[in-house]
């Protein structure tokens, strides 16, 4: 059916054709007209010269639904009617690609046909777009220097080729930009039937359970591709599709061991499945390590991650202890490095040592201290643990924090490093402790501890500003990295938010057996419950018990001390005397050594021990006063490589502690090029805590409070520290000021975000710029500023 509008001029370009106007020649009825007037909506037609038919007034309904009405152009045949643009095909598309394919349309059709659209009727074409006068090539070469002139899209004339042929073919929607309709799709860009092949690969390879690797396969891929799809058909690199198995869920690892996929399969307990109960508090203790998806200022100054190890009892649910290590991957050394580290006993990375599973027992028995800087409502005083009745049998609940102690009788481990040595075995048997592993390759088998991983990092790491994400896909923007905790404080924070963010928050799995219809329990309040029933016994752990947690090493004393990693130890006090230069008399591997006991996170001193009268000998390191503060052994062993370096020694301990202390130094001053630190969007440098959880607080605790003022003039030079002889956890020893920890850190208080300034909204065509010409204005089809406003008929 042909159009028929009345009441506008004839325009040019591909308006609609069937647009009749005065003058116009019309066939209707069989008969040629010529159109003499128009009135309203009635049209007066006039007999073509030399045809008999009368003069007609008929209305444009009438001629609109004729089937041999049509519009004649100078020859007498009728003029064909152009399709109507199909604007719907834009409603899929974004508002900036389908202005964008309105723009190019006008642009086009001037290639076209000479005229922009919506000119009035007898307009010339513009210099370069008479089809009369130039040839394609030249317009599209006008066209492209004309957009990249005025709207500076910088494009070349193959590209209005393109756009006009895409256009002729597909209508508006051949000048949609492509990109703006793509999918994301779990296999990405690469071709469907390629991700098919390489399924199919894989599930033939894993019915003939056939020892592969992913390079085996990419090379099947490749070789099936070939053949089956064709040459045309290119497989992606290697890195793409290690990416594209990632996306499957496919482990690449896991290809070329397929008896590690069959007991993978086969360690899924069988069903029925069951949940793991306690009777009582520390009847079954889990321990685990994990990642904590964080990262912190390392003691060397730069950014690293920090790894998690944590007692969890099943009863409670209760963290009962958590410690953080940092962990530094293994670099690459050179061969005079690694020959000058072999016997300082470096490993490829530092986390958790079997030293810390073991001190992780000692703190599951002694309550935990308030800490400088921590809310009032992370108090013992102010929670839901028995505080009185605990105060009455144990001193060290006054300023303990809310977290039960409990004394694990059967503990829960799994085949790790930390675990399989000796040291943590003998921790056990030490305290009375049952360690039961668990079996390979099950965590089922400790679930529970598997979770409450889960938990910390959804309720705890992800609101610490360096979170980093467990994986690509969790990571955030880059943040500024001078903002990052050191461990210190990374872990005062933790320790407060397990007393109120943790222990004081309901637990779906802690309801009444007896009323399952109340709500949940938080782990304080179970405790409380189980403590009324089992009671509490509390064990002071003194000065020997900590040293009995500690590693042990045999060793000789010299004339010049003990010589221990390639460091000199002393006690200037003269108790070593009746040592020195003397075999212990114990035999085997220990070949008359005596005993040492090492703390690998403070080997500034270690301790000797005199089995003859059962004696502990202090020693310290014997050029301590050349660094002047604490240091681990890691750092050690930075020093030492660094020494090595630049043409040292190994066992020049003197000139090794002087670049130890430049290493501390620079540390102070934060990394040169701390790399890059992840934090998803929404998050900041101050880890939120769940305020609905947390009992109202009163300001922060002060172990300090009421002490009278420090004379600094009174200090002497800074040597290393004695621990006292007496206990650590001792609650005759305890006082307010060493319950509470080491010197005062931040707490919760953390800078401010900086406020993020808000992204511009793009305008809008009917916005632009006052300041383009008529030109840039006919292009992109807006009214010069000349134009009259026109009505709409």
């Amino acid at each position: 059916m042909s159009e028929v509008l009345t009441g506008r001029p004839r325009v040019s370009g591909l308006a609609p054709r069937g647009i009749v106007a005065p003058g116009d020649r019309v066939r209707w009825m069989g008969e040629q007209y010529t159109v003499s007037a128009l009135s309203g909506t009635t049209v007066h037609l006039a007999p073509a010269p030399g045809s008999a038919a009368p003069p007609l007034a008929a209305a444009i309904q009438f001629l609109a639904v004729a089937e041999d009405f049509a519009v004649l152009d100078e020859t007498g045949l009728p003029l064909a009617a152009d399709p109507f643009p199909n604007w719907a095909m834009l409603e899929g598309v974004s508002p900036d690609c389908a202005r964008d394919a309105r723009t190019w349309r006008r642009h086009i059709i001037e290639v076209e046909t000479g005229l922009l659209p919506g000119v009035p009727e007898g307009s010339r074409p513009r210099e370069g777009y008479d089809p009369d006068r130039f040839t394609l090539v030249e317009r599209y070469q006008r066209k492209a220097a004309e957009l990249s002139a005025v709207l500076e899209w910088k494009v070349s004339w193959q590209t209005v080729q393109r756009k006009r042929l895409a256009y002729l073919k597909e209508d508006i929607w051949g000048l949609v930009d492509k990109r703006c309709t793509r999918k994301s799709t779990l296999h990405g860009r690469t071709d469907a039937r390629l991700v098919d092949l390489l399924l199919a690969l894989h599930e033939r390879q894993a019915k003939e359970q056939a020892a592969t690797d992913a390079r085996t396969l990419f090379k099947n891929l490749r070789r099936a591709a070939r053949a089956t799809l064709g040459p045309a058909v290119k497989v992606p690199k290697d890195p793409t599709l290690y990416a594209l198995l990632k996306r499957l869920g496919i482990d690449a690892l896991q290809l070329r061991d397929p008896s590690r996929r069959r007991k993978d399969r086969l360690n899924r307990p069988a069903p029925p499945f069951g949940v793991t109960t306690a009777t009582a508090p520390g009847e079954l203790v889990q321990i685990d390590s994990t990642a904590l998806d964080v990262k912190v200022l390392g003691d060397d100054g730069r950014p690293t991650q920090v790894e998690l190890t944590a007692a969890i009892d099943v009863f409670t649910r209760s963290i009962i202890a958590a410690i953080l290590r940092p962990k530094t991957p293994g670099r690459r050394k050179t061969r005079q490095q690694t020959r000058a580290l072999l016997s300082t006993g470096t490993s490829k990375g530092r986390a958790t040592k079997a030293v810390d599973a073991s001190l992780l027992l000692a703190l599951c028995m002694v309550p935990a201290p308030m800490r400088p800087g921590f809310d009032g409502a992370a108090s013992a005083a102010r929670s839901d643990l028995p505080y009185e009745e605990l105060l009455e049998v144990d001193a060290r609940m006054e300023h303990a924090a809310a977290r039960p102690v409990i004394m694990p009788e059967t503990i829960v481990i799994d085949h790790g490093t930390v675990f399989a040595g000796q040291t943590f075995f003998d921790a056990c048997s030490y305290l009375g402790i049952s360690p039961r592993p668990a079996r390979k390759r099950t965590p089922t088998d400790k679930a529970i501890v598997e979770r409450t991983f889960e938990s910390i990092k959804s309720l705890f790491s992800q609101h610490v500003n360096s979170y980093t994400g467990r994986d690509f896909s969790r990571r955030g923007k880059e943040i500024d990295p001078d903002r990052l905790w050191t461990l210190q404080e990374l872990d005062d924070l933790l320790q407060e938010w397990i007393a109120i963010g943790w222990q004081a928050r309901p637990h779906e799995e802690l309801r009444s057996p007896y009323e399952p219809n109340l709500p949940p329990l938080t782990p304080n309040q179970v405790y409380a419950a189980g403590v009324q029933a089992a009671g509490y016994v509390p064990i002071p752990l003194g000065f020997k018990d900590y040293l009995q947690l500690l590693p042990t090493a045999w060793v000789g004393v010299r004339d010049e001390g003990i010589r221990f990693r390639n460091r000199t130890y002393d006690n200037y006090k003269g108790e070593v005397e009746e040592v020195r230069n003397r075999p212990s008399g114990l035999k085997g591997k220990k070949r008359d050594g005596w005993e040492l006991r090492y703390n690998p996170y403070t080997p500034e001193q270690v301790w000797l021990r005199d089995h003859r009268s059962g004696e502990w000998i202090t020693a310290v390191f014997k050029h301590q006063h050349l660094i002047g503060a604490p240091w681990t052994q890691h750092l050690w062993e930075t020093a030492t490589a660094e020494h090595v370096a630049r043409g040292g020694r190994h066992t020049d301990d003197e000139n090794i502690a002087q670049v130890l202390a430049d290493l501390l130094e620079r540390a102070g001053h934060g990394p040169d090029e701390p790399g890059v630190v992840s934090v998803p969007d929404g998050y900041g440098p101050l880890p939120g805590l769940e305020s609905r959880w947390a009992p109202p607080g009163e300001g922060n605790f002060d172990p300090f409070a009421g002490a009278a003022a420090l004379d600094l003039d009174a200090l002497g030079p800074l040597t290393v520290l004695e621990l006292d002889e007496a206990s650590l956890y001792a609650p005759d020893a305890l006082s307010p000021a060493d319950a509470a920890g080491p010197g005062a850190v931040p707490g919760w208080e953390a800078p401010g975000h900086a406020d993020t300034e808000e992204a511009s909204l793009l305008a809008d065509l009917d916005d632009l710029d006052d300041g383009l010409d008529d030109a840039a204005r006919l292009l992109l089809d807006l009214p010069t500023e000349t134009d009259p406003p026109q009505e709409d008929m």
